[in-house]
């Protein structure tokens, strides 16, 4: 009895002290909704710290419009919540609900008063039901996540396919039934929807083929279903005659299992079997010709493999020429060792040819072949300075040598690839694709590396045209950045790519030689933007006009497209959509038109690690604004008025 009159009194003074705080801000509706809400739903008192303020902005998971101070976002992820979500259809200003993994058991009568939400996730709770109702008034909805319930009754396709923004639609593990089509025979529509899973409930019929595009996974544990992509395919078969003995006019669609049999004409199956036979002699010769045109082909390419060397211009003598050596180089000590050793070109760049080349006692390493180059007084000294380097990040230079007629650099070998091939080889059916954390670490990597770089010797390096392609992985899975200051010793082609050029290096191509190189450090942070913003997108850099990738990703920010230009390889993160976000939020720092409002490169570092960690932990990223020293002040500006807009 002094338990429950304990209990009671406690909830006494906790209704008081909530109604003693919305009697202090009574003027806005949406701090009554979100106290009846907690009062509803919060059980477990996992929102106590709510009451400890009269701001419900500044309350735990709830973002609000500056301007308005109305609800935009609520976050109340894993929290026991339980009930009704019923109150919060009053919070209309609202673009972001997101309630996952609660005990939630009842959805709103209508969703129509959201007519402002863009995100919707509720999965993992024990909501039961038809599908809500009013899905066609969101019509800037799109995501919505609806798994891992217990909704029942048929799917409103017709309703969802007219949204016209929606990419996100997640209804697997729950009990809906009927089928995939629509009444729309036109579905361009659908054409939006980039990330869909009905697997795991009671559907039936034949996959529509606008759909047929998604994995089998999308469709499966659902034993009625046919059609592309799962393996049964769909055939029709008319209804049973009714009473009056008349065909019915309606048709249903039966998965067909292909154990039927039918009586051919004895003519018919000889003729078959001719055929099958005559098709099975022309495959064998046909795989037999191939094989042996191949095997003629590797013989011939793996005895010019071994004959293959670097050519060496007739009339220059090799041997006696300097090849200057640094920390950790190994597997050659003369320069004719390494112009004799197998080598296989792995490809042509803007300023040289580069060789995978196998040593005798079965090293390998890289060498860099660069034929134009500056006086080999200027160059000298640099090459020195680079091959001194040394940090886990930056592939390290090992040895070179310099002639009259080219440039040898010698760099490790890693055998991972490059950033550039990881992100767009082989993308479809059966790539691996880049999860977000990996491609997090490789942010934070690379970043790492030109931090230490810009911050070497008294900031006097640079690298000077960074980009996707020289950024390699290691052995242990770590993002490195290689050909450091290649082109401070010569002269970037015009023809090279200019995605990845900073604006004032496009407009004046003689800037290396007007200008500081603190300056050209600005420039590394503007193509270590671009290069996040390829992480982000999964899109290759152009700079073609309007067909700029840095101009389309801008402008999709501008206009509140944002959760629209990531990588739709990235959607099955959707947890950590806010970390993805805070990126791009770095990668538009690094992309400022002017060189003064881009942050160093150690503040970005800075940035991203603490989205890695603290993102990763806590749920949420830092405010970029907290890495800025108090006397940049126009870069403070500018990632302020990134940040309110």
């Amino acid at each position: 009895m002094l338990v429950m009159l304990k209990q009671f009194s406690i909830s006494v003074l906790l209704i008081f002290s909530l109604l003693s705080l919305s009697l202090s801000n009574p003027e806005n509706p949406d701090f009554t909704t979100l106290l009846a809400f907690k009062l509803s739903s919060d059980t477990s008192d996992s929102l106590s710290s709510w009451s400890n303020s009269s701001d419900h902005c500044s309350w735990l998971g709830v973002k609000c419009n500056p301007s308005t101070h109305r609800v935009a976002k609520l976050v109340l992820n894993q929290l026991n919540l339980t009930g009704s979500i019923q109150l919060l259809t009053r919070l209309t200003h609202l673009r972001h609900l997101s309630l996952h993994h609660n005990h939630l058991s009842s959805t709103p009568a209508n969703l129509a008063t959201w007519r402002n939400l863009k995100h919707l996730y509720l999965a993992h709770n024990r909501f039961a039901g038809n599908f809500p109702a009013g899905i066609s008034n969101l019509t800037r909805l799109r995501r919505l996540d609806l798994s891992y319930n217990y909704f029942s009754g048929v799917i409103p396709m017709n309703e969802l396919t007219q949204l016209p923004h929606l990419l996100t639609l997640r209804l697997e593990s729950n009990s809906f039934t009927g089928g995939l089509s629509h009444l729309d025979s036109n579905e361009s529509s659908s054409d939006s929807i980039s990330d869909f899973n009905v697997s795991g409930n009671h559907l039936a019929g034949k996959i529509p083929n606008w759909l047929s595009k998604f994995p089998a996974a999308s469709f499966s544990e659902n034993q009625n279903l046919c059609g592309k992509p799962l393996p049964s395919h769909c055939s029709i078969k008319p209804l049973a005659s009714n009473r009056n003995g008349t065909a019915g006019s309606e048709s249903v669609q039966i998965r067909d299992s292909g154990d039927h049999k039918r009586n051919l004409n004895p003519g018919v199956v000889l003729t078959i079997i001719t055929v099958d036979v005559a098709a099975i002699v022309a495959t064998v010769g046909i795989v037999t010709y191939c094989c042996y045109k191949r095997r003629y082909r590797n013989r011939y390419r793996e005895r010019k493999r071994e004959a293959k060397s670097f050519v060496v211009p007739s009339g220059v003598e090799r041997e006696n020429e300097e090849m200057v050596f640094f920390e950790g180089c190994k597997g050659f000590t003369k320069v004719d060792e390494l112009l004799k050793a197998s080598a296989e070109m792995l490809g042509k760049g803007s300023v040289g040819t580069t060789y995978k080349v196998v040593m005798d006692g079965g090293d390998v390493v890289v060498v860099k072949r660069v034929r134009e180059r500056r006086k080999r007084k200027e160059v000298d000294g640099l090459l020195r300075e680079i091959g001194g380097l040394r940090h886990p990040n930056v592939v390290g230079l090992r040895a070179c040598h310099s002639s009259k007629d080219e440039l040898l650099l010698v760099y490790d070998f890693l055998p991972n690839g490059s950033l550039h091939s990881l992100l767009h080889g082989n993308r479809g059916p059966g790539r691996t694709p880049l999860d977000w954390t990996t491609r997090l670490n490789f942010a934070s990597g690379s970043a790492q590396a030109l931090a230490f770089l810009h911050s070497h010797n008294k900031s006097k390096l640079f690298h000077g045209h960074l980009t996707s392609s020289n950024i390699i992985v290691d052995h242990l899975g770590n993002a490195c950045i290689s050909d450091i200051g290649l082109h401070q010793l010569l002269p970037l082609p015009s023809s090279s790519n200019n995605a990845y050029k900073a604006p004032e290096l496009i407009l004046n191509n003689n800037i290396n030689c007007n200008h500081p190189r603190k300056f050209l450090q600005g420039c590394d942070v503007y193509s270590f933007g671009v290069v996040l913003v390829e992480i982000l997108t999964g899109k290759i850099p152009t700079s073609e006009g309007e067909t700029s990738l840095v101009r389309w990703v801008q402008r999709a920010v501008g206009e509140e497209w944002t959760w629209e230009v990531f990588d739709f390889e990235l959607l099955r993160y959707k947890e950590m959509e806010e970390e993805m976000v805070a990126l791009l939020q770095v990668a538009l720092l690094c992309l400022a038109h002017s060189p003064r409002d881009r942050p160093k490169m150690s503040v970005v570092h800075r940035m991203i690690e603490d989205i890695r960690t603290k993102g990763g932990k806590e749920g949420r990223s830092q405010n970029p604004l907290n890495y800025l020293s108090s006397d940049s002040s126009s870069l403070s500006e500018s990632i302020h008025n990134f940040i309110s807009s």
